[in-house]
This record gives structure tokens, C-alpha cells and sequence, in this order.
């Protein structure tokens, strides 16, 4: 009974992480959403310590850019959009500014490689982000 429960386990646990770790959309995708995340705390991070506010601009793929600074992030092929309050911008450059009293202007980022989906949202209150991931079955590889 104890081996098929720990069979049961490791079915499922398997069927969930597989399908990751073999697609070069999920490795793209995690290393995006990586650097992503840092990108948008060393910014929160820097305002915080440095006492003055930091913008950040987030750029899609097909943005031309020639002079990326370090607080800067440019997807590498995944579709981004930015959504503050009802308004959406789709795969177009946005900024966004963290405060040194450690707020933000907040909103919700979407990030999305292939199947895999990441919403990031920044809190407008306390600049801190929070990931949600899932995952589109409907899209194929």
C-alpha cells in the first residue's frame, strides 16, 4: 500500500515537472522570468538604499534598443504586457518607478513564453513583487 502511494506520488509529481524541464520555451521562460524579477528588486532595492526614486524601463522583443542601462530589462523573446488598473499595454515599451519610502506604481506584468505564462504583480504600496505561474495547455509546442 505504502509503494503505491509512493508511486502515486512520483506519477504525478513527474507529470507536472517533465513537461518543464523539456521545453526550450520553459528554459527561455525561466530564465526571463529570473532575470525579470531580479531586475525589478535591484531597482526597488536601489531607491530604498540610495533614497532617490529609480525608473525602469521593460522592453518588448522587438523593441530596437541601442543604450540598455543596467536598470533596464528587454525580453528576449517572450510577449509582455503591462496592465495598470483596466488599461493594457501589449509588447510595447512602459516604465515603471519604485520610490525610496519603498512604494511603486504599481501593476501587473504578464510575461509569456510558448505555453508558459508568469504574472507579475508590483505593489504600488510596498514595491514588493509576487509571482503567479501557470501553465496554457491549449498552446502546443
Amino acid at each position: 500500500m505504502e509503494l503505491m502511494i509512493v508511486m502515486a506520488i512520483i506519477a504525478i509529481a513527474s507529470a507536472v515537472v517533465i513537461p518543464r524541464i523539456g521545453s526550450s520555451d520553459g528554459k527561455h521562460y525561466q530564465a526571463q522570468l529570473r532575470t525579470l524579477n531580479a531586475t525589478l528588486n535591484y531597482n526597488r532595492r536601489n531607491a530604498i538604499i540610495t533614497n532617490h526614486p529609480f525608473e525602469m524601463r521593460i522592453f518588448p522583443a522587438q523593441q530596437k534598443v541601442s543604450a540598455k542601462k543596467k536598470n533596464d530589462w528587454k525580453s528576449q523573446g517572450a510577449i509582455i504586457e503591462w496592465q495598470v488598473d483596466k488599461k493594457i499595454t501589449h509588447d510595447k515599451v512602459f516604465s515603471l518607478k519604485f520610490f525610496p519610502e519603498g512604494g511603486a506604481t504599481g501593476g501587473i506584468i504578464k510575461l509569456q513564453q510558448g505555453k508558459f505564462i508568469a504574472h507579475l504583480t508590483v505593489n504600488s504600496l510596498t514595491g514588493k513583487i509576487s509571482i503567479k505561474e501557470s501553465v496554457d495547455e491549449k498552446i502546443q509546442e
